[in-house]
C-alpha cells in the first residue's frame, strides 16, 4: 500500500509539473496574440459575395445583418439563406430585404435525406456567388464595421485562399458566463490555432466566420463537397488544406461577437453537438473529462481527503507533500482559469467557479460520448442529425 499511495504521489506531481509547463505556455501564446492588421486607407478592387445561412434567428438576424451592411468593405452581394425556419425569420429578413434592396433572400422548403441543412442551404446558391471573395457569415455573429475588409486584406496581403477566425463570446447569462470560456479553452487544447494554419498539420476546425477566394472554394466542390458532412465548416478546412491552399486561423475578438446558446440546457445540448462533430471520437471525450477533473477538481479534493483521512485515524503517507503539491496545484488551476475568462473577455471574479464549470463540461462530455455509443440522433433547430 506504501508504494501505490507514493507511486500515486509521483504521478500527480508530474501532473502538476506538466500543469505548470502548460499554463506558461498558454501565456505565452496569448501574448503573442496580436490583432491582424485593418484595411485603413487601402483601396477597395475586390469585389465580395456575403453568405448568410440561418435557421430559426428570428431574434439575432436583424443584427447580423445589419453589422454586415455597415461594413467598410461594402459587399457586393449579400445572401440570406433560410433553411426551413419555423419562427419569424423571414419576416425579419423581409423587414431588412424592404428597407436594403441588395439583400435577397433564398428560403430553402425541404432537405433532402441523408444531408445536412446548412451545407445543402449554401449549396443551393453557390452558383450566384461570383465575387473574388466570399464570405461566409453564420447568423449569431455581430461584425464590427472593419471585420471583412480586414479578412480580405489579410487573404490579399498574405496569399492566402482562406481565413477562418474565432471572435469574441457575446454572453449575458450567469451559466453562459461560467461555461463558455472552458468550452473555448477546450477546443483550442485540441486545435492549437498555429497548427491548424500550418500545412503540415491535417487535422483542423473551421469557425462561424470564414472568408475565402472563390476561386479556391469551387476548385475543393465548395459545399457540395461536405453536403453530408456534420461539421461541414471544419471538413471544408481539411479539403482545402488537403489540396494543398493556403489558410490562416486567427482569434480575432476585436472583429466580432457571437452570441451563445442561452440557458443552461440550451447551453449543454449546443456543446454536446459540438463535442460530438469537433472532438470526434470517446477517447477524446474522456480524455477531456479527466483533465478537467484534474485541473479544475483534483486539488481541492486532495485539500478535502487529506484532513479528512488523519481525522479518521487513517495518516497519509508523505502527507505534507501531498499538501504543498495540492496547495501548488490549485493556485495553478486558479491562475489558469484566470487566464482563460480573461481571454474570453468575462469578468475574471467568475474564474473562481471554474470547479463548477469543470463539473457541467465533463456531464457534457460523458454525455457526448453516450450519444456515439448509442449512435443516437442529435436534435437541433427542429431537425435530427
Amino acid at each position: 500500500m506504501i508504494y501505490v499511495i507514493r507511486s500515486l504521489y509521483i504521478l500527480y506531481a508530474l501532473g502538476v509539473l506538466s500543469l505548470i509547463f502548460n499554463l506558461v505556455r498558454s501565456a505565452y501564446l496569448v501574448r503573442r496574440q496580436r490583432a491582424l492588421p485593418p484595411a485603413g486607407d487601402v483601396p477597395v478592387r475586390s469585389s465580395l459575395d456575403v453568405v448568410i445561412p440561418v435557421k430559426d434567428e428570428e431574434r439575432n438576424i436583424g443584427t447580423c445583418i445589419e453589422s454586415v451592411l455597415a461594413q467598410d468593405h461594402a459587399a457586393t452581394k449579400i445572401i440570406v439563406v433560410n433553411d426551413r425556419s419555423t419562427d419569424g425569420t423571414a419576416r425579419a429578413v423581409q423587414a431588412m430585404q424592404d428597407r436594403h434592396p441588395q439583400i435577397r433572400r433564398v428560403d430553402i422548403a425541404e432537405l433532402p435525406p441523408g444531408l445536412y441543412g446548412k451545407p445543402h442551404a449554401i449549396d443551393t446558391i453557390a452558383p450566384e456567388l461570383k465575387s473574388d471573395y466570399i464570405a461566409f457569415v453564420d447568423s449569431d455573429l455581430r461584425l464590427n464595421p472593419a471585420c471583412l475588409g480586414t479578412l480580405v486584406h489579410h487573404l490579399e496581403a498574405n496569399d492566402l485562399d482562406w481565413v477562418a477566425v474565432m471572435g469574441a463570446p457575446e454572453v449575458s447569462r450567469f451559466w453562459e458566463r461560467v461555461i463558455v470560456p472552458i468550452f473555448g479553452a477546450v477546443i483550442f487544447a485540441w486545435y492549437d490555432p498555429r497548427k491548424i494554419s500550418d500545412p503540415k498539420w491535417p487535422n483542423a476546425i473551421g469557425s462561424a466566420l470564414m472568408v475565402c477566394r472563390r476561386t479556391a472554394y469551387e476548385a475543393i466542390g465548395g459545399h457540395g463537397a461536405v453536403i453530408d458532412i456534420y461539421d461541414e465548416d471544419s471538413e471544408l478546412v481539411r479539403i482545402a488544406k488537403r489540396a494543398g491552399q493556403k489558410l490562416s486561423f486567427v482569434l480575432t475578438p476585436e472583429l466580432f461577437t457571437q452570441r451563445h446558446y442561452g440557458g443552461l440546457a440550451a447551453t449543454i445540448r449546443g456543446m454536446t453537438r459540438t463535442f460530438v462533430g469537433g472532438l470526434k471520437t470517446i477517447p477524446r471525450l474522456l480524455f477531456t473529462a479527466g483533465s478537467l477533473a484534474f485541473i479544475g477538481l483534483l486539488p481541492l479534493t486532495i485539500l478535502i481527503l487529506v484532513p479528512v483521512a488523519a481525522a479518521w485515524g487513517q495518516p497519509v503517507i508523505w502527507e505534507r507533500l501531498w499538501w504543498v503539491t495540492a496547495v501548488v496545484h490549485l493556485h495553478m488551476s486558479i491562475i489558469l482559469s484566470f487566464l482563460v475568462y480573461h481571454t474570453a473577455g468575462v469578468a475574471r471574479r467568475l474564474a473562481l467557479l471554474h470547479p463548477i464549470g469543470s463539473l457541467i463540461m465533463i456531464y457534457v462530455c460523458f454525455r457526448s460520448a453516450v450519444h456515439m455509443l448509442r449512435h443516437e440522433s442529435i436534435a437541433w433547430r427542429g431537425t435530427k442529425y
